[in-house]
């Protein structure tokens, strides 16, 4: 399935959901990757790639980092610490939100919940990372699709959750939703949601992949 980037208003709203203290650091580098798409940025690598007619296919972008109470910094695994912008009362609706993971045995209260439920109605990409499935899992997003989690906790998923068609693959999109499995599977996930929602700006994004060196190795563990 490819897209066009023109239904993306401009400039794009790109929301970071930190769902917790504790959060996977590792989970929210995605969006680091999307922000090579940003103009300046992708000005000055076009520069550097020789192809500085690339650069106009950048995209302004407006970046939210959110938590529940939108008290900061939120600390992360890793010790790091990330500057919270808004809470999930405060947070204007976005046109991509990307979740982070929690610890296993998080169960996001209801105000988590029906914002997740809420910008859902919104945006046009909703994308777990990891244990961040858990928030879209229990607010309802994944129900009736097919969505995957870490490897380790598929076989107990199936049971519990029966309702979502849990699918062992590295990242799985249906329809506007996204998840992926392990942690650095979110930057698999990013850069096939690039090339898929970008694709009329082909181009631009096979040269930040390239120049960031992600490695895709298809959406099965044994491709």
């Amino acid at each position: 399935m490819s897209s066009s980037s023109s239904h993306y208003p401009n400039p794009l709203k790109v929301g970071v959901f930190l769902v917790e203290a504790g959060t996977q650091f590792l989970d929210i580098v995605p969006v680091d990757l999307l922000s090579m798409l940003e103009k300046h940025y992708l000005d000055g690598v076009a520069q550097v790639a020789g192809q500085p007619e690339l650069g106009a296919n950048g995209f302004d972008m407006e970046y939210f980092f959110i938590n529940e109470t939108g008290k900061g910094p939120n600390q992360m695994t890793g010790g790091a610490k990330i500057e919270v912008t808004h809470s999930i009362s405060t947070c204007p609706p976005l046109d991509i939100l990307i979740i982070g993971g929690p610890m296993p045995n998080y169960r996001p209260s209801a105000a988590v919940t029906q914002f997740v439920q809420k910008q859902h109605q919104h945006v046009r990409a909703l994308l777990s990372v990891c244990t961040g499935f858990l928030v879209a899992l229990h607010s309802g997003i994944f129900d009736g699709k097919t969505a995957t989690a870490p490897q380790g906790m598929l076989a107990g998923l199936k049971e519990e959750a029966p309702q979502v068609k849990w699918a062992e693959k590295r990242w799985v999109r249906d329809g506007k939703v996204w998840s992926s499995g392990a942690v650095t599977n979110g930057l698999e996930m990013m850069a096939a949601f690039m090339r898929e929602e970008f694709a009329d700006r082909k181009e631009a994004v096979e040269m930040v992949l390239q120049m960031s060196d992600v490695a895709i190795r298809g959406e099965k563990y044994k491709a």
